[in-house]
């Protein structure tokens, strides 16, 4: 069988005006799980990413500091859903203000939990909002959970039609892969959110597949950051 490593990206630049780029621990997560896979041996067959900036940066610094030379390639399926845009959505359909990022975005999570579900229940059909900033008039598009459902199956069964054995690294996020593990194990919403929340930044999603599916090895390994001197590297953002 072969083995696929699903990797989340990086801490980014949560609260930052742009989320999508590695913070400067990100970056170091990363060279350290490249590294983890050096002294372990393993080679890559082909690497996949997302189209998002966070998840490529993640892929080349594993790359590099792997001593790997692998072309990346890209595949949408694997993208973050834009929490951000849900909870945005779920808070003006419910007349609240939406939560700041302060102390750790404690508020902004728990929020995100509730939206999560009424998302999961089609209960936010509005394509676009409109807001009270001027600034932002008009909210962007939010997919649909069955087109979020359906692109994530999709993405992990294009990796299944190569029947050799070989290595797979995917960078993904949390919530991508969240919707990922819960089809293999078919749970439901709420193991699904609990997932999402408990993935680490750089956390490895061990899976051996072959062409009639997957099979759960391990979940949100963390080896790499798991030592002396690295323990504060353990980010969830």
């Amino acid at each position: 069988m072969s083995q696929l490593f699903l990797v989340r990206h990086g801490q980014a630049s949560f609260g930052a005006a742009n989320y999508d780029q590695l913070s400067a621990l990100g970056y170091q997560q990363s060279a350290w799980l490249g590294e983890h896979f050096a002294e372990l041996g393993v080679q890559f067959s082909h690497v996949v990413t997302g189209t998002l900036a966070r998840q490529k940066q993640t892929a080349a610094s594993i790359l590099e500091t792997s001593g790997q030379c692998v072309s990346i390639e890209t595949d949408s399926g694997f993208n973050e859903f834009d929490f951000h845009t849900l909870v945005s959505v779920y808070c003006h359909s419910c007349g609240i203000d939406v939560p700041d990022t302060k102390d750790g975005g404690r508020l902004f999570f728990q929020m995100l939990r509730k939206a999560i579900h009424a998302w999961s229940q089609d209960q936010l059909y509005v394509r676009t909002v409109e807001l009270p900033s001027a600034q932002t008039p008009i909210h962007p598009a939010l997919e649909t959970w069955s087109e979020f459902y359906g692109r994530v199956s999709n993405a992990m069964q294009a990796l299944c039609s190569d029947e050799s054995e070989h290595n797979v690294l995917v960078v993904s996020s949390g919530g991508a892969m969240a919707m990922a593990l819960s089809q293999i194990l078919d749970c439901g919403v709420e193991t699904l959110i609990n997932l999402n929340m408990q993935t680490r930044n750089t956390g490895i999603h061990h899976l051996f597949f072959n062409a009639k599916g997957f099979q759960l090895a391990a979940f949100n390994n963390q080896p790499h950051l798991q030592r002396q001197g690295r323990l504060h590297a353990l980010t969830y953002t």
